[in-house]
C-alpha cells in the first residue's frame, strides 16, 4: 500500500534553514551545516558536497530512496533549488507544487501542478505501490500533514549537527 511520507531536518530550535534562504543559497546562510549528515560532512554553496552519508545515516537515505516512487515538493524548493540544474535529482517521477503550473518546464522530468491534492493524487499514481516522497518546504509538508490518520512517527537525533531528522508517515487522508 502506497504511503506518503515527510522527512526533513530541523534544528532543535525549529528552524529549517539559515537566514537569507533562496536561489544559490536554498538552506540559507550557514545552512549546509543542516546537511552535513547527507554528504558525510561539511561542504559549502563555493564548493560541491565530495562525500556522502555514511554508516545509520547512509542505511536511513538508502532506505527511504527506495521505498519513494514518486516526490512532491513545493515551488520554493524548486525555486532555491535552481531547478537543480534542469535536472530531475531523484530518479523517480517529481512534482513541483505551484499556483503556475502553465511555467512547467518542457523537459527534465518535472511536473508542475496546482494544489496538493492534485500533486498526492498523481504521485500515488505514478509511485506504482511505492510511497509518495512529501519535501520542502516546511508549509508544504505541513499542509500535508493537515487533516491524516498517521500510522507511525519517527525520529533520528544528530548531536553533532544539532539538527534532528524526522520521518513521518500516513497512510490515508481524511477528506
Amino acid at each position: 500500500m502506497t504511503k506518503v511520507v515527510a522527512a526533513i531536518t530541523i534544528l532543535l530550535d525549529g528552524y529549517i534553514t539559515g537566514p537569507n534562504d533562496g536561489p544559490g543559497r536554498g538552506l540559507g546562510e550557514g545552512g549546509e551545516r543542516l546537511h552535513y549528515w547527507v554528504f558525510g560532512g561539511p561542504w559549502s554553496y563555493e564548493q560541491a558536497p565530495k562525500g556522502e552519508a555514511t554508516g545509520a545515516d547512509k542505511e536511513y537515505l538508502d532506505g527511504a530512496m527506495a521505498r519513494a516512487g514518486a516526490v512532491v515538493i513545493g515551488r520554493w524548493m524548486y525555486e532555491a533549488a535552481e531547478a537543480w540544474g534542469g535536472h530531475n535529482p531523484f530518479g523517480v517521477p517529481l512534482f513541483v507544487m505551484t499556483h503556475r503550473p502553465e511555467e512547467a518546464p518542457s523537459d527534465g522530468g518535472f511536473m508542475f501542478v496546482d494544489g496538493l491534492d492534485e500533486a498526492i493524487a498523481r504521485a500515488r499514481r505514478a509511485a506504482a505501490g511505492k510511497d509518495v516522497a512529501v519535501g520542502g518546504g516546511a508549509d508544504v509538508i505541513r499542509t500535508a500533514l493537515g487533516p491524516v490518520t498517521w500510522t507511525s512517527c519517527r525520529s533520528r537525533s544528530r548531536r553533532s549537527s544539532s539538527a534532528v531528522g524526522s520521518a513521518c508517515s500516513r497512510a490515508s487522508r481524511r477528506h
